[in-house]
């Protein structure tokens, strides 16, 4: 008889799953399996990402269906909490100390003490690009600085999964570039594997094909992007970009064939771009900025351009 061939396990599988605060429903019905890799979970502000994230970490139990995480129920299970590696999206780094402190502290969380702290501290500096500014204030540190110490912090003690929660948030293009290729790296050098979340559905699709979308407390939609980014090709997507000398960068990008139309927002320092093709803007941006010599400080998505395509996965 021919042996059978092995199939990886879920690392997160979630069933029928129903978390309510009072009159507000966070999941409702929530059916999703996350195979290893790097999944990325995409959704609107309010969707219920952060409730998934919250039952997953075993922070909060569900009012109803089941959720397991590499095997077993994240709820009141500290031993799992050792496998699991969190970068949240709101700050979290004290300003007052240094990255060498903060990383301490986290290691200490973890009951990592002595030359083996010191040691794996120096490691994941190292994978994150952070050693030069190790033992400057955080306090002082660009957005994308934090966000790579927020990285380093997750995986300072070596689990297994890391979540990485809107990582790419409020950071310039370049960053992202930077950004979106550690987190391959940390799946494809070193074996970690990855959920992170984005409102930007192109912006994951730069780090991996598997993508759930999640909209109104349930997973609309989960399987290869390239499936799923078809039911965007129909509408515009509008993406804001903050900065100086914007204005040179409008012009260069009216010259682009996927670019629709170029509005001003209040003022010279802010745009919305309208485009057909977003795959090819935002593989074209960090040059186009290069060439109109500008200065992006933030670049944001618009929520409604997912609207329309979860209004039509779940039929309204």
């Amino acid at each position: 008889m021919k042996a059978e061939e092995n199939v990886p396990s879920p690392i997160i599988q979630a069933q029928s799953l129903s978390k309510w605060y009072g009159q507000v429903i966070g999941l409702n019905g929530f059916e999703l399996r996350v195979m290893p890799g790097i999944t990325g979970i995409v959704g609107p502000n309010g969707s219920g990402k952060s409730t998934f994230f919250k039952l997953v970490l075993g922070l909060i139990k569900p009012n109803a269906g089941n959720i397991t995480v590499l095997g077993s129920s994240p709820w009141k299970n500290s031993d799992l909490h050792s496998s699991i590696g969190f970068c949240p999206d709101y700050e979290s780094l004290p300003g007052d100390s240094t990255g060498r402190e903060f990383l301490t502290l986290v290691g200490r969380l973890h009951m990592m003490h002595g030359t083996a702290l010191s040691k794996r501290i120096q490691e994941v500096v190292k994978l994150v690009e952070m050693e030069k500014a190790l033992d400057r204030k955080t306090g002082v540190y660009s957005k994308g600085m934090k966000q790579r110490m927020k990285i380093a912090g997750a995986m300072l003690h070596d689990p297994k999964l890391l979540i990485l929660d809107e990582p790419l948030s409020g950071t310039d293009p370049l960053v992202r570039k930077d950004l979106i290729d550690l987190i391959k790296k940390l799946h494809n050098e070193h074996g970690h594997d990855v959920i992170v979340s984005s409102h930007v559905l192109f912006e994951i699709e730069r780090m991996t094909h598997n993508v759930a979308l999640v909209y109104k407390g349930r997973a609309v939609a989960s399987g290869d992007i390239s499936e799923i980014r078809n039911l965007m090709d129909s509408h515009p997507h509008n993406i804001i970009i903050e900065g100086s000398r914007i204005t040179a960068l409008a012009k260069t990008l009216l010259d682009q064939t996927y670019v629709v139309s170029v509005s001003f927002n209040d003022g010279k320092d802010s745009v919305t771009v309208q485009v057909s093709k977003p795959e090819d803007f935002f593989n074209d941006l960090p040059a186009l900025i290069d060439k109109a010599q500008c200065s992006v400080n933030k670049m944001y998505s618009l929520d409604d351009n997912l609207e329309a395509v979860f209004r039509y996965l779940v039929g309204r």
